[in-house]
């Protein structure tokens, strides 16, 4: 199956190992935030040599190729994808134009194929890269996973990012559909893509 944005551009996915449990990983899905792109297209490199995994692997290098292109965090639609979310608080923030979740839940292309592939492969746990608020973010049953991600990093791991997200990822699979979701925020600064490469392939991939 292939999917596409709203300019039809291929939104990729590699699936790496066969094992019975999925971990999945995925950046880009505001446009505007490129290093977690980096980071995810490292680990990719990183993997296609690895013939050894005990779990199967996928990756989303770029969730919206649209809003990476034009440098912008929203879609060509003008839509924030992580407030697209079908969450039963889907539109109840007032609509600012930055945050805007469209009219309509999961409306767009990129949202319906990360859930599409959620529905597929049925992960265990999903990781999305995000930048610059520097923590560990968790929804849903996976404090440890974060504490671990936390000690790695040097990053505080957050139950709260301080403000509410209707219609975000964390929200509709961490809190409402029982799929842990660990948004990852990066750094601004002292950030090597290879560095948080390897500490993914370690913690979540390696189990160490």
């Amino acid at each position: 199956m292939s999917y596409h944005s709203v300019e039809n551009r291929p939104i990729e996915m590699h699936v790496f190992g066969n094992g019975p449990k999925t971990v999945m990983a995925m950046a880009g899905i505001h446009g505007d935030e490129t290093s977690g792109v980096e980071v995810i297209r490292r680990l990719l490199s990183d993997l296609s040599d690895r013939s050894d995994l005990s779990d199967r692997v996928v990756l989303l290098p770029l969730a919206n190729p649209d809003g990476y292109e034009a440098g912008t965090r929203q879609n060509a639609n003008g839509i924030d994808l992580n407030r697209n979310f079908p969450t039963r608080d889907f539109g109840k923030r007032p609509r600012k134009k930055k945050f805007f979740g469209g009219k309509v839940a999961a409306s767009e292309p990129e949202t319906q194929a990360i859930m599409a592939i959620v529905k597929e492969f049925k992960p265990r746990l999903i990781v999305s890269l995000h930048s610059s608020m520097a923590c560990v973010n968790y929804n849903g049953a996976c404090v440890r996973i974060a504490r671990r991600i936390s000690k790695a990093t040097g990053l505080p791991a957050v139950g709260d990012i301080g403000y509410p997200c209707p219609g975000s990822m964390g929200t509709y699979y961490g809190m409402e559909g029982r799929v842990p979701v660990i948004t990852l925020e990066l750094p601004q600064d002292g950030f090597e893509p290879a560095d948080y490469a390897r500490m993914l392939l370690q913690v979540l991939i390696d189990g160490r």
